[in-house]
Formats: structure tokens, sequence, C-alpha cells
């Protein structure tokens, strides 16, 4: 049974083997490589969570467990109330949720606490590593020009790769998707740092690398949602460090001075920075595209015993600049987030209380009978096909598909949750030099940062096989672990 426990009911394993599932779920260029894996790692999942609950119950030790138990419960009120319509989708979305809720988030706290770091310090590394390599590979398509396109599976959607459109999609599904992955991977860098090493100054050349890549990769994927989550997160993280400064007392002025710096620093290189280097950019896949014009040229030329010099002027070899920006308005679906979220809420209206269940009203065809489309105006009708059910804010999203009612229980947990770790933040005044509380600030700034970028994004929850929302909870959860763990320390030293 000890075996069993450490490979097929072992949830830091399952956590691990979904991520990477997960990250290329995202990548079209695999031709849909992860998909058997996915429906293994799916129903692992019901085994898991069938065990546990017979079992350990670990999914119930948790703060505030009771209240996504309840969250769990309206949404398949909400999978009910809808039946028939598109009701094994629908079926398949409160499954992913309830893995969310009872599998990513729970810590095993019965586990030895350096094996809880260990397991999470993985699990980064894990992530960093695949997102270091794919986010190269996409910066290496920018710089020799390359675009193409695969099938998606969906009918009449193809996944755009490579430097297309002004923008990088690299190997990813979205520009957006890889620059998230690219932010997540960094600011998880520092935090593995400190982890390992017990300071963020010292960085391995894994995190080295993915941090020039990422920052390539965030300039070249022009990125509103990630520059508003990157800019939140210093934000946050400038005021909560500031916020210590300030309840401790201690050298005021100098410690403030210093994270004023930092601050400043981070701000110009994420807004200012980036369009000088972007300039530089544009050139190069016009350099390097003149550069191979010429070695061709000269192998022509050389067969036919002629200069090449003379005719490379004769022609006029010119490098070309690229436009590096973000899409015009509807070249790509993540556009008009306004007229999505508008016709989403307007047929959330026809069922207010436990919502749709599932946002892709058009799965089965032009028309649904799920509700009254008489309701809707043409508008709503092309919004809602187009997003073929990607709300882009995961508060409509929460409010479309599960109702008012599960709207309210998510943000109850949310609003007691984000409460213990603020209270926590004010009680660890006098201990900001210990590497776990230096963590937990990273990982609370991040937290915020992300519930900001849902505001223009749907990752956190209600999408299922996302990576960041694999992060998210099994960071969320990990953060008592921290708040716990310092407790703790304090006793034994008292």
């Amino acid at each position: 049974m000890n075996k069993l426990n450490k490979t097929i009911f072992n949830r830091d394993l399952f956590r691990i083997v979904n991520l990477v599932v997960f990250i290329f779920y995202f990548v079209p260029s695999d031709f849909n490589l992860e998909n058997i894996p996915m429906k293994i790692t799916f129903a692992w999942g019901i085994f898991i969570l069938i065990k546990d609950f017979f079992t350990e119950r670990t999914m119930f030790k948790m703060p505030y467990w009771y209240v996504l138990l309840a969250l769990g419960a309206s949404y398949l009120i909400s999978v009910v109330l809808n039946y028939p319509y598109n009701f094994m989708d629908s079926v398949y979305n409160w499954i992913y949720l309830v893995t969310t809720l009872f599998l990513f988030y729970p810590i095993d706290y019965k586990q030895k606490d350096e094996a809880i770091k260990r397991n999470y310090s993985f699990f980064i590394d894990i992530f960093v590593s695949i997102v270091c390599v794919l986010s190269f590979i996409s910066v290496f398509l920018f710089i020799f020009d390359i675009a193409y396109t695969v099938p998606t599976g969906t009918v009449g959607i193809i996944a755009r790769q490579g430097f297309t459109e002004s923008r990088l999609f690299g190997l990813y599904t979205s520009p957006n998707v890889g620059a998230l992955f690219g932010f997540l991977s960094i600011v998880l860098s520092v935090v593995n740092n400190i982890l390992k090493r017990g300071n963020w100054k010292s960085f391995s050349w894994l995190y080295i690398v993915n941090l020039v890549v990422q920052y390539l990769f965030y300039i070249l994927a022009s990125s509103r949602g990630t520059q508003l989550t990157a800019n939140m997160f210093f934000i946050i993280l400038f005021v909560l460090l500031s916020l210590q400064v300030i309840l401790t007392k201690k050298e005021v002025a100098k410690r403030l001075k210093n994270i004023f710096v930092y601050f400043i620093l981070s701000f110009l290189a994420l807004n200012v920075v980036t369009v000088v280097i972007e300039s530089g950019l544009s050139y190069v896949p016009g350099t390097v595209t003149s550069i191979v014009d010429i070695e061709e040229a000269f192998t022509k030329d050389n067969s036919s015993g002629e200069t090449t010099k003379k005719d490379s002027k004769k022609n006029g070899f010119k490098v070309e600049k690229v436009d590096i920006q973000h899409s015009e308005e509807g070249a790509e679906v993540s556009s008009g987030r306004l007229s999505i979220w508008t016709a989403g809420l307007t047929a959330m209206k026809q069922s207010p209380l436990f919502g749709l269940a599932d946002a892709d009203l058009y799965r089965n065809g032009d028309t649904t009978k799920q509700i009254d489309e008489n309701l809707l105006s043409e508008l709503d009708k092309k919004e809602l096909k187009r997003a073929h059910g990607n709300m882009h804010n995961t508060y409509v999203a929460v409010l479309v598909k599960s109702g008012i009612v599960g709207f309210v229980i998510l943000g109850t947990f949310m609003v007691l949750i984000l409460k213990d770790n603020v209270i926590y933040v004010f009680n660890i005044k006098e201990k900001m030099d210990e590497p776990l509380n230096q963590v937990f600030l990273i990982l609370l700034s991040l937290i915020l940062a992300l519930l900001f970028e849902d505001l223009v994004e749907n990752h956190l929850i209600f999408n299922n096989r996302d990576v960041t929302s694999l992060i998210f909870w099994y960071t969320l959860g990990f953060m008592p672990f921290l708040r716990l763990h310092q407790q703790k320390e304090i006793v034994m030293v008292k």
C-alpha cells in the first residue's frame, strides 16, 4: 500500500504529470500528442478523489474546504438544471472543477515540511524547464520569420504558429498564453531560488537563461494581459514590502528608497526599455533574411563565375523592418472582449441563479435550444459563436457557468483566504529576513496579480486543463503551509 501511495495515489506526482500534459495542451504544433495522456490523467484524478474521500480525506483538511464543497455542489446543480444541453461537456467541467478544488489545492500536511517544500520546488523546476525550451524555440521562429498553421481539431479553427500578424505566437495557442507562462516562470524562479538557496540574489544558469528568453518573448508577444499582470505584481509587491518597512520602524527612509529603486527599474524594464529593445528586434528577421539571400547569391554567382559583390550592389540588399505590435481589433478571438462579456451576461440572465453550466452554447451547431435566442441581439449571437465558450474574464465566466450562487460562493472563499493571508502580512513585520516569509510575500503578490489578470482572461477556474489555474490553486494551498511552518518555528524558538 505504501508503494501505491507513492505512485498511483500520490497527488504531488499527479500535479506534475498534469502540469506537463496541460502545458502541451497549449502547444498546437505537437498535433494533439497529449490527447491520450490527458484522458488518462482525467481518470486518474477521479480515482485519487474517490480513494481520498473514503480514506484520509485530505481534501477536507484545508482552510475553508466547506466553502469549496458548497461550490462543487452548486455547480452540480447547474449541470443538472441545464440537462440535456451540452450535458457530457458540463459533467466534464464539473469533474475538472472538483479536481482543481480538491486535488490541486490541498496539501498533505502529514508529509514532513521539507518534503512539502521539495515537492513545490520540483514542480516549479519542471514548469520553468519546459517553458524555457518552448519559448526558446518560439524566439528562434521569430528570428527566421517562420509562420505556419496547424489544425486544432475544432471544425473551422486553425492555430497560428511562429511570428504572424505582428505578434509572436511561437509554439503556443496565443501570444498571451506564452507571455503569461513566461512571466509566471520568472516569478516562480525567484521563489525557487529562495526555497533552495535562502536568498534571491544568486541565480542558477537555468533561471538566468529563462529570464532572457522570456523577456524576449514578452516583448515579441505584445501581450497587454501579461503587461497588466506584471505591472500589478510589482505594484502589489512594492506596497507589501513598503508596508513591512513602515511597520518595523527601522531605517524606514533608507529601506523605502531601496525598494522604490527596485520598483522603478522593474517598471522601466516592463514599459520603457521594452520599446527600445522591440525597435532593435524588429530588424532581426530582415537581417537574417538578407544574410541568407547573400549566401544564396554567392552560391549562384560562384557557379556562374560572376562576382557577388557587384550584383549585391545592383540588386540592393535591404534590411526590412517587421512590425511588432498588438493585433488590430477583431484580428483574433481574444480581441473585442467587451462584446463577448456583454453577450455572455445577456445569455446568463435567462438562468441567473445557477447559470448555464457551459458557456459554449453553440457547440453543436448554429442554433441553440438552451436559451431563447430571440432575447439575444445578432451581435450577441455572433460573439458567443466566435468565443467558443471562452469569456476572456474569469468573473464573467463564473457568472455565466455557475450563476449568481456560484459567483457568491467562490467570492466568499477568495475573501476568506485572502483575509487570512493579509492578516499574516501584518504579523511578520519583524521577520522579513526569513526566506519563507519573503516567499510568502512574492506568492501573495502573484496571487493578487493573477486575480487582476483574470479581468481580461479566464485562467483561474472554469477553464479546463489550464496551466495557470493549476499553478494558482497549488500556490494558494502552499501559502497556508508557509504560515503554519513559520508558526511552528516561533513555538520552537520560544
